[in-house]
């Protein structure tokens, strides 16, 4: 009986030693439930994150949508049809308006030397400088309108025509004539017509030849229509609402061809503004020399300087301006 109760007291502390051996397991246990924590946690940042990342993606998706969108190919120019033939007409008054009010200051000029007092070497400075300006602005409206910017340059070029248009009406002295039909004029000729030009040209392939030489005849036409205003109306009412009512008309077109004047291509958001690789085309490079050589032979006897801006006008252009415009023709 002792014996036995002796080997009950040896196993009770094993019993206890036993019990107490699995602890450690326990002990084990608990760095499981707590790395079972830590990854639970885990997971919540991650999904915390989640939507982080999925607004990446959204984003990156949207650029590349963004991108395409701006990339799309519009196809084949129409060659032809109602659209492309209206933007012809629209581009025959835009030219009507600027070259064919260019074309028309010998009649201009003519008066001014009588009421200015002025030689025509000095009065064909603003003649020079409104052709300058038509080109060398051109140089940046052609670059917005790529750009996809063409309403917002063909308006404010709008304001500037007219702005110099009435401003020359109310003009007395040389220099007046200089800031308004010369200065104002130009920025507003050189904002309208190479955006107006280079629209026209892509809605055409094989006819492109016969949609631009028509647009071109619209230097022909203002240069009938505006001096035949003048003469015939400067000496009823004088030059201030000659001048005015030439104004009016040029505002009336303006809405026209606003309002119906369509870009065909989606906007070039990228690209330089000087494409030097335009000097290895060469029919880009002898069209350049030789409207530099032919505004060089149109200088007349009257004003020596009438052509100079001109020509350094289209230096420019073949420095700076994209050869499409120049191309088409």
């Amino acid at each position: 009986m002792g014996i036995d109760l002796e080997k009950e007291i040896r196993s009770g502390p094993r019993s206890s030693d036993s019990s107490s051996r699995p602890q450690p397991e326990n002990n084990t246990a608990e760095p499981q439930d707590g790395s079972t924590d830590a990854q639970e946690t885990k997971g919540h940042a991650t999904s915390n994150d989640s939507p982080m990342a999925s607004f990446q993606g959204i984003r990156e998706v949207l650029s590349r949508t963004r991108s395409r969108t701006s990339c799309v190919d519009p196809g084949p120019p129409p060659d032809g049809g109602l659209q492309a033939w209206t933007q012809v007409i629209m581009g025959h008054l835009t030219v009507f308006n600027t070259w064919g009010y260019i074309n028309s200051f010998g009649v201009f000029q003519t008066y001014y030397v009588t009421m200015l007092k002025e030689p025509p070497s000095a009065i064909s400075w603003v003649g020079s400088v409104q052709s300058f300006l038509l080109f060398f602005v051109g140089t940046f409206s052609g670059r917005a309108t790529d750009y996809g910017l063409f309403r917002i340059t063909f308006i404010v070029g709008s304001i500037f025509q007219l702005l110099g248009v009435f401003m020359t009406s109310l003009s007395t002295k040389y220099w007046h004539l200089f800031l308004a039909q010369g200065i104002l004029t130009g920025l507003g000729n050189g904002l309208v017509f190479c955006p107006t030009i280079s629209i026209v040209s892509t809605y055409f392939s094989k006819k492109k030849s016969l949609a631009l030489g028509l647009v071109a005849s619209g230097t022909a036409t203002g240069g009938l229509v505006f001096p035949i205003i003048v003469q015939q109306l400067l000496p009823k009412i004088g030059f201030p609402w000659t001048v005015r009512i030439i104004g009016f008309v040029m505002l009336a077109i303006m809405c026209v061809t606003l309002t119906l004047t369509k870009p065909r291509l989606p906007p070039r958001k990228s690209g330089p503004l000087v494409e030097w690789a335009a000097f290895k085309e060469l029919p880009y490079a002898l069209f350049s020399i030789g409207k530099c050589c032919h505004s060089k032979r149109e200088t007349n006897a009257n004003g020596t300087c009438r052509h100079v801006f001109d020509i350094f006008g289209i230096v420019l252009c073949i420095l700076l301006r994209r050869p499409s415009v120049f191309r088409a023709f």
